[in-house]
């Protein structure tokens, strides 16, 4: 960190966009220790590991925090973990670009040291008349978690998305999602390659300054390079959007999924859910809770369907000094093969401000996963702990 500090007193703070918040570089030093580096229930093996992400963020015009997150994940159909909504508040255009590898060793187990990447780009116009345009890209070089299914294989994808929306009235919204995802493991996991094509639809009405009911459908139409997986899944949603204060906030959404799986000339319906509430309970006190269900890809069968339901707790002890504790529960149910997973995880953590830039934070996780059916595995079943040291600068 002083060294990052030292390089960057040579130059004017105003010529590379410091002042005008265009530039941000980082830098995050964290260190884990884990009781179960294989995530397997026997012959349990620890181990310590570093992890080094350099890191730079761009906003043009410039922003104090990141414009957007972009939530993927390689098991989601389409790729996109959650429903993003639009920043009703940017300007005439914004951009965004964040870049950031990280280095991961081991201490034991230097076999498995990796350096992964993360990109994410982002620009979005706002024309007059109510037309709006965003374009996102996220690229991945990274590998899956330790679990008996994937060897924790690596892979690179890629997700490009294109949202169109027109401003029909001042409470009337209408808007098009069109996403294409590119997943790409290595030859250790070549039966998990599969491109997704997703188109979605919103009509959004501001019932009240800030409530928002939409309805959402979607489809996504999942194909498989090698392996005769491929599948179509259609999505009716009709959800509320909640921004009543700064101290709080939701969204919630529910509707029907309906996957057809080509080769098995099969359907299966299911409800899918997702919500969200914040709460600042007080000034010391934030709360926070999340819930979803719906379809998950996984080559150990055709497809998993899970349940999950998280909620998490700060309090700031002091200006400098906050603590946070998260549970969470998560039920995976494996199509046409007998298993069943529930995981549970419990972590509490606390963080240390040094000064506005600089940040440490110290966590402890624990992780239980039971199987159950005839088709569970040897390696199913698992419990992992884990503490990690983080120390985190930015500018």
């Amino acid at each position: 960190m002083m060294a990052t500090s030292g390089w960057c007193d040579l130059f004017s703070q105003e010529m590379f966009g410091l002042e005008s918040d265009v530039i941000h570089p980082f830098i995050s030093f964290s260190g884990e220790y884990t009781d179960n580096v294989f995530a397997t229930n026997d012959d349990e093996e620890d181990d310590l590991i570093s992890y080094i992400t350099p890191g730079v963020w761009l906003a043009l015009p410039g922003a104090d925090a990141e414009v957007i997150n972009i939530a993927s994940s390689s098991s989601v159909p389409g790729g996109m973990s959650q429903t993003r909504f639009q920043n009703e508040e940017m300007g005439r255009y914004q951009g965004f670009f964040r870049y950031a590898p990280t280095f991961e060793n081991y201490l034991d187990f230097d076999e498995r040291d990796f350096i992964s990447h993360k990109l994410d780009a982002y620009a979005a116009w706002n024309l007059a008349g109510g037309l709006s345009f965003e374009l996102m890209d996220q690229y991945q070089d990274s590998r899956d978690a330790v679990e008996e299914e994937t060897d924790s294989a690596e892979y690179n994808n890629n997700l490009l998305a294109l949202t169109t929306s027109y401003a029909i009235s001042d409470k009337l919204k209408a808007r098009v999602d069109l996403g294409y995802y590119d997943v790409n493991y290595n030859s250790d996991a070549p039966e998990k390659d599969r491109k997704d094509l997703t188109a979605t639809g919103f009509v959004l009405f501001d019932i009240r300054p800030k409530t928002t009911l939409f309805g959402e459908i979607s489809h996504t139409d999942i194909d498989y390079d090698t392996k005769d997986f491929d599948s179509t899944e259609f999505k009716v949603f009709a959800g509320v959007k909640y921004d009543a204060s700064e101290r709080i906030n939701a969204m919630g959404k529910i509707g029907y999924i309906n996957k057809d799986l080509d080769d098995l000339d099969e359907t299966d319906d299911t409800i899918g859910l997702e919500a969200f509430i914040s709460y600042d309970l007080s000034d010391r006190i934030d709360l926070c809770a999340n819930a979803k269900r719906g379809n998950e890809e996984t080559t150990t069968s055709r497809f998993v369907t899970e349940s999950m339901l998280s909620a998490s707790g700060t309090y700031s002890l002091t200006s400098r000094i906050s603590s946070a504790l998260r549970l969470s529960v998560s039920e995976e149910e494996y199509k046409k093969i007998d298993r069943d997973d529930t995981t549970y995880t419990v972590s509490p953590s606390v963080k240390y401000q040094f000064n506005k830039r600089i940040y440490g934070s110290l966590a402890y996780m624990y992780t239980d996963r039971s199987a159950s059916g005839q088709d569970k595995s040897d390696q199913s079943d698992y419990t992992e702990n884990s503490v990690m040291l983080t120390v985190t600068a930015s500018m």
